[in-house]
């Protein structure tokens, strides 16, 4: 049986790795790491953090559960009305700019969540960090890696998009830790900090760098002529 799982997990794994290993110097993989960081603070602070935050409200406030939960269905619904304009975003703005800028609101929208004292404070804090998530989420992901990648795309958005799931493991219990012990506020900015000092770290080094070097292995395109710099 030990056998049969480990048959299972391992040939993902040495799939990436052999993937690397072939193509050493490819920057598309330092990509691939960069939006798979992205991901583990857009799910952390984004999808799994707002369950974290409705208890803290609902505890250190005692607002009805009723109306934090319409803060957080604010939040989610603000994400999803904002993917279609994504792409407008990326195409005027670039990609490294709408990623720091929806950091920065995200950091904003947090830290609401933390400081809100009245019910108007509250759903505006989750407008902010609905904004964010939007920009940190699953459209970011596919915007930062898909330009580098052709025969090989499946596993790079496979690996990339695994930074929410580890996003889940780490700031699930990362926001309980930090709130017990250095409360609310001060745990909202100290994420908010590390986030965008990533983010910054990612946009000026990483996201602003074009896919003008090919991926090297056959290519395939099952949808017809790319439009893509790499091929």
């Amino acid at each position: 049986m030990a056998n049969r799982n480990t048959n299972l997990t391992n040939p993902p794994v040495e799939a990436v790795v052999d993937a690397i290993s072939a193509t050493p110097g490819f920057f598309g993989w330092r990509v691939v790491a960069a939006a798979f960081t992205v991901a583990v603070f857009g799910w952390g602070t984004g999808f799994y953090g707002p369950p974290v935050y409705l208890e803290v409200v609902r505890q250190s406030r005692g607002w009805p559960i009723a109306l934090i939960s319409g803060a957080v269905t604010l939040h989610f619904l603000v994400g999803l009305a904002l993917i279609p304009n994504l792409p407008g975003l990326y195409r005027r703005f670039g990609l490294p700019i709408v990623t720091v800028a929806g950091g920065v609101v995200m950091a904003i929208g947090v830290l609401g969540w933390a400081l809100a004292n009245t019910p108007w404070q509250l759903y505006a804090a989750a407008f902010l960090s609905g904004i964010g998530w939007s920009v940190l989420g699953a459209v970011a992901v596919n915007a930062i890696v898909t330009p580098w990648f052709a025969a090989k795309r499946p596993l790079a958005l496979g690996v990339a998009f695994n930074g929410g799931s580890v996003g889940g493991v780490i700031f699930s219990p990362l926001w309980v830790a930090l709130i017990d012990r250095i409360g609310f506020p001060a745990a909202a900015l100290m994420v908010s900090a590390a986030m965008l000092a990533t983010l910054g770290a990612l946009a000026g080094f990483v996201l602003t760098r074009n896919a003008r070097e090919p991926e090297p292995g056959p290519r395939r395109q099952p949808f017809g002529p790319s439009r893509r710099r790499d091929r």
